[in-house]
C-alpha cells in the first residue's frame, strides 16, 4: 500500500477533510437514527456499565469504571483503523483512477470518505435544530412541550422549570455544547494529525500508518464525554465507577474550553455584544461551578448576552442587564456558530502549515 503518497500529501488531506465535514454537516445536519455512531458508544459503554454496576467496593468501582472505559475506548479504534485503511486501499489500487494521473482527483474522492466519517463525531448544525422546538413550545406557550424536548439536552430534571430558566438551561447548554459537540473533537482530529505527522517524522515513512490516528483521537473523545454524560454524576450511584470518565473529561476539554471562551469572545466583538461584560464575568465567575471548565464559555455566554444563568439550586452565573427572552436562545447559537467556525478555520491553518513544515523537514 502507498503510503508515501499519503505522507506527501497529508496536510491538503486533512484541510479537505475538515471543509468536507462541516460542508456535510451544514447539509444533512445530525439526523437522529438509532445507529448513529455515538449512540452506538453510549449503547456500547452502557452495555459495560450494567456489567460492573453490582460491585459494591468503592475501589473496585472506580477500576472498573476505568477499565470499561479504557476497552470502549479500544473497541471504538480498532473500526476507524480499518476504515481509513480500508478507503485508503480502494483509492489507492486505481478503483477509481490512478495516482499517477489523476493525484488530485483521487486525494478529493479519500478526503470525502474520511469528512463523511469524521461528521459523525460533531454537531453544529444539530445545536441549532434541537432548540427550534423549545423556542417553539414557549413561543406558543406550551412550557410543558418545552420542558419535553430540553429534556433530551440537559441532565436537570426539567418537569418544573418555568419559562426563565427553560431559556437559561438552553442558553447553557448551547454554550457548554461549543466544547463538548464541537470545538473539542476538531482540537483532537487536528491536534492528532500533528502528533502523527511528528510520529511518522520519528519512525519514518514505514510507519506512515499514524497517519490515520486524527479520527481515532477525535472519536476518542466522544466515547469520554459520552460515558461521562452517561456516568459522570456526583451521586452514590456513580460517584466511583464515573470518577475516570469525569476526570477524562475535565482534562481532555481543559485547553478547548478556554480557547472556544477566547473565540466566543471575538464572536461577541465582531456581532458587537458587550465584550467588558462578558470579560467581568469570565474573570469574576468563571470558578462558580463545580466544572473546571463549563464556566468559561458560559460565562463569556451570560456577559456577551447581558443575562444571569440559572441552575436552580447549583449556580447562578453572570449579573443581569435584562430579562431572558427567547431571543437570547437563538442569538447564543448565533454567537456559537460563528464562534466554531473561527476557532476550526485559524485551527486547521495552524495545523496545515505545521504539517507542511514537518514534512518538509
Amino acid at each position: 500500500m502507498n503510503f508515501l503518497v499519503l505522507n506527501i500529501y497529508f496536510p491538503l488531506i486533512t484541510l479537505l477533510t475538515v471543509l468536507f465535514a462541516l460542508l456535510i454537516d451544514g447539509i444533512i445536519g445530525d439526523p437522529h437514527v438509532k445507529y448513529h455512531p455515538v449512540n452506538l458508544m453510549g449503547n456500547l459503554f452502557i452495555l459495560f456499565k450494567n456489567l460492573v454496576m453490582k460491585v459494591q467496593n468503592p475501589l473496585l468501582q472506580k477500576l472498573f469504571g476505568s477499565v470499561i472505559l479504557i476497552i470502549s475506548i479500544a473497541i471504538v479504534w480498532i473500526p476507524l483503523f480499518l476504515i481509513q485503511i480500508g478507503s485508503w486501499w480502494i483509492v489507492n489500487n486505481n478503483f477509481f483512477l490512478s495516482w499517477k494521473e489523476y493525484t488530485l482527483y483521487n486525494i478529493i474522492i479519500y478526503s470525502l470518505i474520511s469528512a463523511f466519517v469524521f461528521k459523525w463525531s460533531f454537531a453544529l448544525k444539530n445545536l441549532g435544530d434541537v432548540s427550534k422546538p423549545i423556542i417553539q413550545g414557549i413561543k406558543n406557550e406550551d412550557l410543558p412541550s418545552a420542558r419535553h424536548h430540553l429534556s433530551f439536552i440537559v441532565r436537570r430534571d426539567t418537569t418544573s422549570l418555568d419559562k426563565v430558566h427553560i431559556i437559561s438551561a438552553t442558553v447553557e447548554c448551547i454554550a457548554e455544547s461549543s466544547t463538548d459537540s464541537i470545538t473539542s473533537v476538531f482540537w483532537f482530529y487536528l491536534i492528532g494529525n500533528i502528533f502523527a505527522a511528528l510520529m511518522v517524522k520519528i519512525f519514518h515513512v514505514s510507519s506512515a500508518w499514524l497517519l490515520l490516528l486524527g479520527l481515532p483521537l477525535a472519536y476518542m473523545y466522544r466515547m469520554i464525554n459520552t460515558a461521562d454524560s452517561i456516568v459522570g454524576y456526583k451521586n452514590p450511584k456513580f460517584r466511583n465507577i464515573g470518577w475516570f470518565s469525569a476526570r477524562m473529561d475535565d482534562i481532555a476539554n481543559y485547553i478547548p474550553a478556554r480557547l472556544t471562551a477566547f473565540f466566543i469572545l471575538c464572536a461577541g466583538f465582531l456581532l458587537r455584544k458587550d465584550i467588558k461584560n462578558a470579560l467581568r464575568v469570565l474573570k469574576n465567575e468563571r470558578n462558580s461551578l463545580e466544572s473546571v471548565n463549563a464556566g468559561w464559555t458560559m460565562g463569556a455566554m451570560a456577559g456577551l448576552l447581558g443575562v444571569q444563568l440559572e441552575k436552580i439550586g447549583k449556580y447562578v452565573l453572570g449579573t443581569p442587564k435584562k430579562s431572558l427572552e427567547i431571543s437570547d436562545i437563538e442569538e447564543s447559537y448565533k454567537i456559537i456558530k460563528l464562534t466554531s467556525y473561527m476557532f476550526i478555520l485559524f485551527l486547521t491553518i495552524v495545523c496545515y502549515f505545521v504539517l507542511y513544515l514537518i514534512r518538509g523537514f
